[in-house]
């Protein structure tokens, strides 16, 4: 029973140092990223962070990490990590297809509209299939 116990107190420990080890940093981003923590029927989103990386501040999508810069060292959340089961009833969730309950829907294609509405170049997506693309 100790050995047990052992053994899985060090598998905790493990897997406790290993998630501190990948967790990402701002300074750290990727050039794309696929959003897929959320997804229940539609395929995952590719998202080009960089794109908005360099068109916009850090906490426009990450609204809770005040002061997060390009540069920073600061472990950043996944959306998921807030949007997946909020704490607070009042939190979009993002597992929600709803164009209304869904954070992404209102963020995202939201911004997106704004900009086609103040530039008719803009070439950002707002329909479905143009984040999530159709299974092949």
């Amino acid at each position: 029973m100790r050995a047990k116990l052992t053994f899985l107190g060090g598998l905790v420990l493990l897997l406790a140092f290993g998630g501190i080890a990948m967790a990402a940093t701002a300074a750290e981003a990727p050039e794309t990223t696929t959003i897929d923590d959320c997804v229940i029927k539609k395929a995952a989103v590719e998202f080009p962070h960089k794109t908005h990386a360099d068109t916009m501040e850090c906490v426009a999508c990450h609204h809770d990490q005040e002061g997060l810069t390009a540069d920073s060292t600061d472990e950043v959340q996944s959306c998921g990590s807030c949007h997946n089961e909020p704490e607070d009833a009042e939190t979009p969730i993002c597992s929600q297809m709803s164009k209304s309950k869904n954070p992404f829907h209102i963020s995202c294609v939201s911004c997106h509209k704004e900009k086609l509405e103040a530039d008719e170049s803009f070439a950002g997506p707002t329909k479905c299939t143009e984040c999530h693309p159709k299974a092949e």
